[in-house]
């Protein structure tokens, strides 16, 4: 069983687990001498405004695993994230560019946590994450591939994102947690175009919020011989964000990997209780 098995849902209490796991490189661009990444929301050096700091995540496949498919349009397989953080901004540290109002919640939601008594959300009480949320997982992903159709099977309490080709939207959108994702291939990218997302999930573990008018544009492109997926999302909010914004995660090719049953109504030891996150 893996380690992190329901910890992503104790947010108040994980210490150990990031102990376990070692805390993110800094960014492959990032600049020789650059400034660390802020370890308080607004840089602040406020400590109720602390940021969980984020996880190593997966390491390439070991030796003797099957290369990966160097063929740009095959995603098929297990793949990985490098590199997991708690809050999904611009960059490492800095928070998504939400309003006024809406930056204020966070702050708020992310005081609660450091108190130890953090807010309760969809994950907590075994729904589903979320966009973009779930792709922010320090959990393997399966990818598998059919005629009109990619379907992303997260082993996190067992998410599921079927992503249809070349098809509009349909009309009516009924809204859904992880909302209606159809994709077309720009060249060696695939493009995945998510709407339709109810409200009731955050933007990431530090508790962004977003409304059900967010759009989610996800770019995928095999790098490295097909060792390597790198993702670009771009968010999208009128409501909550001043502007859009985008930020890049990369997953390895983990063939070596078999996802693991993960029930979380199963013993789920963060149950909230009148709204808050009881780590049990």
């Amino acid at each position: 069983m893996r380690t992190l098995k329901r910890a992503s849902f104790a947010i108040a209490g994980l210490a150990v687990t990031v102990a376990a796991w070692g805390q993110v490189p800094p960014p492959a661009s990032a600049p020789s001498g650059a400034a660390p990444a802020p370890t308080t929301l607004h840089n602040s050096g406020d400590p109720t405004l602390a940021l969980t700091p984020g996880l190593r995540g997966a390491t390439a496949a070991p030796k003797g695993a099957p290369p990966g498919n160097p063929d740009p349009h095959n995603l098929e397989g297990v793949w990985w994230m490098s590199g997991y953080q708690y809050m999904l901004g611009p960059d490492v540290g800095v928070p998504p560019p939400l309003k006024p109002e809406y930056m204020a919640i966070l702050e708020r939601r992310i005081r609660a946590k450091n108190r130890g008594t953090p807010e309760a959300d969809a994950s907590t009480q075994c729904l589903p994450h979320g966009m973009p949320r779930v792709m922010e997982s320090p959990y393997p992903i399966e990818i598998v591939q059919t005629p009109g159709r990619i379907t992303f099977l997260h082993e996190v309490a067992h998410n599921v994102r079927r992503i249809y080709l070349d098809r509009p939207h349909p009309a009516p959108l009924t809204q859904t947690f992880l909302g209606d994702s159809i994709a077309h291939w720009e060249g060696d990218t695939l493009v995945v175009d998510t709407v339709g997302l109810n409200d009731k999930t955050f933007i990431d573990d530090e508790g962004s919020s977003h409304s059900d008018q967010e759009h989610v544009i996800e770019r995928y492109t095999k790098v490295d011989n097909g060792s390597t997926l790198q993702l670009i999302v771009t968010v999208e909010d009128p409501v909550t964000l001043e502007h859009p914004y985008s930020y890049r995660r990369v997953f390895r090719w983990r063939p070596d990997v078999r996802p693991q049953e993960y029930v979380c109504e199963e013993n789920n030891r963060n149950a909230p209780v009148e709204g808050v996150t009881v780590a049990k």
